[in-house]
């Protein structure tokens, strides 16, 4: 499945592709991506680049829409039209009870932060889901440090809902995490 939602430009965003798989491997061998998400592996490898191309064409074929997307820049001296240089997706809920809404993740690679890439691309993300699909609800967890997603998530219109102690338990090092709650509602 492909699909492309201009964001502004310089970037967009696009189902994740096979080519990508070196592109991951360079940019999530981070230190600081890895602290600050919840699933992200580290060292990350070929093997957890490919589990993770697979896994975003099962939840394609799953729910019928990209869930999974790569942001895409032409941005810096070296790159090609379309590089890779961050993700962004839907967690999205099965239960009866929780279809209106999805959660949102995402990272980008160390060279692309501070420069409002994130906040952008969560607002396109934001308006595209809120246009193109039945949900009216999108959610965030992000770590109690993790004080730059905070931001980005407040300047793209997301309301801080509160605070959860404890709330996430990252399978990869057995740690727990605080987090602070945001949501945008259509």
């Amino acid at each position: 499945m492909t699909q492309t939602i201009k964001i502004n430009d310089t970037i967009e965003l696009t189902e994740v592709r096979e080519t990508d798989k070196g592109a991951f491997v360079q940019h999530l061998n981070d230190l600081t991506i890895f602290e600050n998400t919840l699933m992200i592996p580290y060292p990350y490898t070929e093997e957890n680049a490919e589990w993770f191309i697979n896994y975003a064409r099962e939840m394609e074929a799953k729910h019928s829409f990209v869930v999974k997307f790569a942001i895409r820049t032409l941005l810096k001296d070296g790159d090609t039209e379309g590089s890779l240089i961050g993700g962004i997706g839907l967690m999205l809920n099965d239960s009866e009870s929780k279809k209106h809404k999805a959660e949102i993740g995402y990272w980008l690679a160390q060279s692309y932060r501070g420069q409002g890439i994130i906040t952008e691309v969560i607002k396109g993300l934001t308006e595209h889901v809120f246009n193109t699909t039945d949900l009216i609800r999108l959610e965030a967890t992000v770590f109690e440090p993790n004080i730059a997603s905070q931001k980005a998530l407040d300047k793209a219109g997301f309301k801080r809902e509160g605070f959860a102690e404890k709330f996430h338990l990252k399978p990869e090092d057995g740690t727990l995490h605080n987090a602070v709650l945001f949501a945008k509602v259509k």
